[in-house]
């Protein structure tokens, strides 16, 4: 607060002033009101046209505001009048990479690598990149241009990716060998073991990566990065008692480390000992209340136990905490939505999702198409929530929210087909049957039958 009310006074003094108007339109951005955040960032991009970071935060500004075309212009802008500069190539390539525009990703980049042709942030990405598409040629050549420049700091990360090419290449015998090798040098060994046995695995090869493993525990037997290692191959290797104890212990030694607690609520619950999984994460939510992980693994167990307030109350903490993260924007604004009908609400749910739309997530298409239902625009609506039933086929709710958008729509015959298969799915779906909105998908159901 104390930071705001300082840039409000240098406004007041100076409503011109380039820095202050990008940290007021920041705050705005975080706080869900984009279109004030452009105004100034409008404004302060006129004293400074060829601003990099304010056409940055124009983007990011365009972007909560599900505006994607328009984000993905200004950080274009971005990269043309920093002269292609690493960071804003970067940032761009990425986004066009999670937008599936992954060709025009790679001439961004490929532009940058020619204006600078030994940036290694640029060089590593755009080895990870062809490395995530499976082109090994072009993934080699990268990583042979980051070992040229020899950077005692790249030295392990420079290993691990070519590492990774060789096992892609199902080299895994050579990958395996590099990644010892790094191992003996003694730099940064935990993540060179890590790939070692995950290699391993990858090549069938379970007890030879459980030998190697062993091994590496012995000269470091409190190492809690292996010991989750090896808790997670007891796991694959059919041995989840193995991997209880681990993490059992694990939490016994340290009660504030959430990772043990995440992973044995998930094995406790998979095994069907929800008690003792809720146990479990109570007792880490105890011990580390302010982990992020934990809280968000209690709302979503409080969502399945139909206390969706009290979700609703975890996820508006987590996202006053970090509005950002898309992930926990999408589970509030849905469970606002989908559970509230008041204005305010859906006005509320409908300003943290406006970021979702245009985003090829089924989750995320069903939640901002929903909300365009709730608020009457239909076919914003059915631009998300087709693709949303389609991508989500086994969600009672996904089907239903279609199903309701039909009816309205006055497609009766594909409102009853999608209602129908609604109720098909939430009977075979744990406490599916007795959610609100199939009781609603009933009646509707009925209404429609009637009048054939």
């Amino acid at each position: 607060v104390g930071a705001r009310a300082l840039v409000e006074e240098v406004l007041v003094e100076d409503a011109s002033n380039v820095d202050a108007l990008k940290l007021r339109a920041g705050w705005l951005i975080e706080d869900d009101k984009p279109g004030d955040a452009i105004v100034d960032l409008r404004a302060a991009l006129g004293q400074s046209p060829r601003d990099a970071t304010i056409l940055t935060l124009i983007a990011s500004a365009h972007e909560r505001d599900g505006s994607l075309d328009l984000a993905g212009e200004q950080l274009a802008r971005a990269v043309e009048v920093s002269g292609g500069a690493a960071s804003e190539s970067v940032r761009y390539a990425q986004f066009l990479i999670q937008n599936r525009q992954s060709a025009v990703a790679e001439t961004v980049l490929v532009n940058a690598r020619r204006v600078s042709p030994n940036n290694p942030t640029i060089l590593g990405v755009l080895a990870q990149y062809y490395i995530s598409l499976s082109r090994w040629p072009e993934a080699q050549d990268a990583v042979t241009a980051l070992t040229a420049l020899d950077l005692p700091d790249d030295q392990t990360k420079v290993a691990q990716l070519q590492a990774a090419i060789f096992a892609g290449q199902n080299r895994f015998d050579d990958s395996v060998a590099l990644l010892q090798d790094q191992v003996a040098k003694g730099s940064q060994s935990d993540a060179a073991v890590v790939m070692i046995v995950q290699t391993q695995v990858k090549a069938g090869k379970l007890a030879e990566a459980r030998a190697y493993l062993d091994g590496a525990l012995q000269t470091a037997a409190d190492n809690v990065t292996l010991q989750l290692l090896g808790a997670g191959l007891d796991e694959q290797m059919g041995k989840p008692e193995a991997a209880i104890a681990t993490y059992r212990a694990l939490i016994q030694r340290d009660p504030a480390n959430d990772v043990p607690v995440r992973l044995l609520y998930a094995m406790l619950n998979a095994k069907g000992d929800t008690e003792a999984a809720a146990q479990t994460l109570d007792a880490g939510l105890a011990a580390a209340p302010a982990s992020t992980n934990l809280r968000w693994v209690k709302a979503v167990a409080l969502e399945g136990a139909g206390q969706i307030d009290a979700a609703i109350e975890i996820y508006d903490n987590l996202y006053a905490e970090n509005s950002s993260n898309t992930v926990i924007a999408n589970n509030l604004a849905s469970l606002i939505t989908t559970y509230h009908d008041d204005p305010a609400n859906l006005d509320r749910a409908e300003a943290i999702a406006r970021r979702l739309r245009g985003l090829e997530v089924p989750a995320f298409q069903d939640t901002y198409g929903w909300i365009a239902f709730r608020r009457g625009n239909l076919n914003d609506a059915l631009a998300h929530l087709e693709p949303a039933a389609k991508g989500l086929p086994k969600d009672p709710l996904a089907q239903f929210h279609l199903g309701m958008l039909y009816d309205k729509m006055g497609r009766k015959d594909e409102a009853i087909r999608q209602l129908e298969l609604a109720l098909t799915l939430a009977s075979a779906t744990p406490n599916g049957s007795g959610l609100p909105q199939m009781a609603t998908a009933r009646q509707v159901l009925d209404r429609l039958k009637a009048a054939l």
